[in-house]
């Protein structure tokens, strides 16, 4: 008799994460923690599953697990914060996971029949296939996050050279120089399309001594991200 397999949810972990954005797994953990811990994601339940790429005695790991559209919005903001340009790939596993057929007619008194279904979609879940869903699909998964992204990301976002970038931001008034850094101006800022973190860095001296340098880094946010897809979106096609 044939009896209705209600196969589990979708679900990815941390330690798939680590593995589709070539991070570390401890990484991908404290990235979780930390947006998590601003309200930027709700911080997911944590399991134990087996790493089998380990070499340690004790293979079995704690693991953020996500799950259903509130898990696969938040794994994506995760990745957009890690490495943006992996974003595709993620929304891409994605797809494949839920793509996949949820129930199947399987015959339970027949266990070779039941045994290549889940076997089936086994295999279909752990295998991660690197793809490429084109610029648009990433811009618009790293523009549903808070974050923009460094000038050298974008250049890889937007598969253009740095000069190329440089020039259209440096025409169009989005940047300046400070303190020989790329800084946001005025005009970009109250726009929203870069922004300018300041943080003050402590170090010390050849001397022994104390002494601190307030370091500049230029973002480019998703509003400007938008606006340079549609400039250079031939280029990065």
């Amino acid at each position: 008799m044939n009896q209705l397999v209600n196969l589990p949810t979708v679900t990815m972990n941390s330690i798939q994460i680590a593995d589709l954005v070539e991070s570390e797994p401890r990484a991908v953990n404290l990235s979780i923690e930390r947006l998590a811990k601003k309200g930027i994601i709700q911080l997911p339940p944590m399991v134990k599953v087996e790493n089998k790429q380990s070499t340690s005695p004790n293979r079995f790991a704690n693991v953020y697990e996500f799950s259903g559209e509130q898990g696969k919005r938040d794994s994506i903001i995760v990745v957009a914060q890690l490495c943006p340009e992996f974003t595709a790939r993620l929304v891409d596993r994605w797809q494949e996971l839920e793509n996949q057929p949820k129930q199947h007619n399987v015959d339970l008194n027949n266990p070779h029949a039941l045994r290549k279904a889940l076997l089936e979609y086994t295999e279909q879940v752990i295998e991660l296939e690197h793809k490429n869903l084109g610029l648009e699909q990433s811009i618009q998964t790293i523009t549903q996050t808070p974050a923009g992204v460094k000038f050298q990301q974008a250049c890889k976002i937007l598969n253009i050279k740095r000069h190329v970038l440089a020039e259209w931001l440096s025409k169009h008034g989005w940047d300046r120089r400070l303190n020989n850094t790329r800084a946001s101006t005025y005009y970009s800022q109250e726009r929203g399309y870069c922004e300018t973190k300041y943080e003050e860095v402590v170090k010390i001296k050849t001397n022994g001594e104390l002494g601190s340098y307030t370091r500049i880094e230029f973002f480019i946010l998703p509003k400007g991200m938008q606006i340079l897809v549609k400039h250079f979106g031939s280029a990065a096609a």
